[in-house]
């Protein structure tokens, strides 16, 4: 398992270095000082090694993530509170940011992204799901803003990886995540300029 935990380590070194695409598996048996055969043993090719690395990185981060959430706490807090720990998790993540941000245009790895999507999905739901039910938030179909709230957060995600703009985006994370609460829409309908359309109010 050492061995396997070095390969990883080098092989993400070289991938933020490089590219993916430009990284062999010679190459992380050098960097990693073992053989071929040794790479081998543990992944079937480049592909299976990206997609470990990735899953690992996603595994740690949500982590982070979920270390945040207090069952008995409001669920929206919760869930801005959470965002904020993973991209402060995502800033100090050396070559991993690098990794995970090239990784969305990697077709190898993309099987692997949308079943981490997936998953995050079905948790979030599941959170959202308990915020109606308390009343904490206006009943929306959980399963689509679930999906909605998720890809907002890829984007944030991807900002703030490219731009490190991580203050702002969360800013504007916490204001989305804030106007689920009941009520919020008469707050937003009634700021300068957002009344109803002439559709909205019949004319």
């Amino acid at each position: 398992m050492e061995t396997r935990h070095r390969i990883m380590t080098v092989a993400l070194e070289l991938f933020a270095q490089r590219g993916f695409a430009a990284v062999t598996m010679e190459d992380i048996a050098e960097g990693a000082e073992v053989t071929k055969g040794a790479v081998y043993y543990w992944f079937a090719d480049k592909d299976d090694l990206g997609r470990d690395i990735q899953d690992d990185l996603y595994r740690r981060l949500a982590a982070v993530a979920m270390d945040e959430f207090d069952p008995e706490g409001d669920v929206l807090a919760n869930l801005g509170l959470a965002f904020d720990a993973f991209l402060r998790a995502v800033g100090t993540l050396g070559h991993a940011r690098f990794f995970l941000r090239d990784a969305w245009t990697i077709p190898a790895l993309d099987e692997g992204g949308r079943r981490h999507q997936a998953d995050t999905a079905a948790l979030v739901r599941g959170v959202l799901d308990v915020a109606v039910a308390r009343g904490e938030i206006a009943p929306f179909d959980t399963e689509v803003l679930a999906r909605i709230l998720l890809g907002a957060w890829v984007e944030a995600t991807l900002l703030v990886l490219e731009t490190g703009r991580r203050q702002a985006t969360v800013a504007v994370v916490e204001h989305l995540v804030e106007s689920l609460r009941p009520g919020a829409g008469a707050l937003v309908a009634s700021l300068p300029g957002r009344g109803p359309s002439p559709t909205e109010s019949g004319t």
